[in-house]
């Protein structure tokens, strides 16, 4: 892994840590929230881009089939975070950030059924120890709080989606720069988000300044920094490889709830974020002796 590389996932998974703080923050409805996060997003990444001036020139360079498969990796991704934003108001943000992060598996899973891509087995062995590792995260936090099943069902669907996302993001990325990928997917994203506020007749304005600041946040840290560091990658590392350095991400959850809401892990907490971490330390090295940078 090249240092540069791994200095942008540590980056992501740090920024993406900041989301289910931020969500649990705003009192604002679950579509609304992921609605105005991707719009906040794609007006920002408009203005860069056009204050760049070329990025007209880019987009035209993107074919029919690229727009087709950006769009259906924007409704992937949209979908992720109706489910997942949802998800937080009905289980506890340990629960959700640790079941919505088993997305690896779904990868491989979709990887080896669809896709005739066989994993290695000591990436097997890895992924079942991060994965592991991911759920004992969440041990603690299912001793401690009841068992909120609808939220974990929608943090599971938030999972399935974002492993279609990274996939396709995946298959699209190595021939297109980053600019115009994270522009039109996340353009697209607000959009089929739009439409599910509007079929579920959530009101769209009329939020306080408060709810509308938390949207800027999630706008331009867990997104712009964090989902846009992977996306970056997508053109270098495995979907899968990145998947599986997402799970860093229920430990930065955790540290940060100890912070905004004085919620401290128990020990099977601690003991579940050190297998993520060195199972993702052994991943990074097979990658590495794999030959994939």
């Amino acid at each position: 892994m090249k240092p540069k590389n791994l200095a942008i996932m540590l980056t992501g998974v740090v920024a993406v840590s900041f989301a289910a703080i931020f969500i649990r923050m705003s009192t604002a409805p679950p579509l609304i929230i992921s609605f105005y996060r991707m719009f906040f997003s794609s007006l920002l990444i408009f203005f860069y881009a056009s204050f760049r001036g070329d990025i007209g020139a880019e987009l035209r360079k993107l074919t029919r089939k690229d727009f087709f498969l950006l769009s259906i990796a924007g409704l992937f991704l949209s979908i992720h975070f109706a489910f997942w934003v949802t998800s937080l108001s009905h289980t506890s943000v340990a629960s959700s950030v640790v079941l919505v992060t088993t997305q690896p598996l779904f990868i491989v899973l979709i990887e080896s059924i669809f896709l005739g891509k066989k994993p290695s087995k000591k990436f097997l062995v890895g992924l079942m120890v991060a994965a592991s590792g991911s759920f004992l995260i969440g041990f603690g936090d299912f001793q401690m709080a009841e068992f909120g099943l609808v939220g974990d069902v929608f943090a599971l669907l938030g999972a399935v989606m974002a492993a279609g996302y990274f996939l396709i993001g995946g298959e699209v990325r190595g021939r297109i720069k980053i600019l115009p990928y994270i522009l039109v997917v996340y353009g697209f994203s607000s959009v089929f988000l739009l439409v599910l506020c509007l079929v579920a007749e959530v009101p769209l304005i009329s939020y306080s300044p408060y709810n509308y600041s938390l949207f800027l946040l999630l706008a331009l840290v867990p997104t712009l920094i964090g989902h846009t560091s992977f996306n970056w990658l997508l053109s270098e590392v495995k979907a899968s490889m990145i998947g599986v350095t997402i799970l860093g991400e229920p430990i930065g959850s955790s540290l940060l709830a100890i912070i905004f809401f004085g919620e401290y892990p128990s020990y099977w907490v601690i003991a579940g974020g050190s297998f993520v971490l060195l199972s993702i330390y052994f991943l990074w090295k097979q990658e590495k002796l794999d030959g994939v940078t």
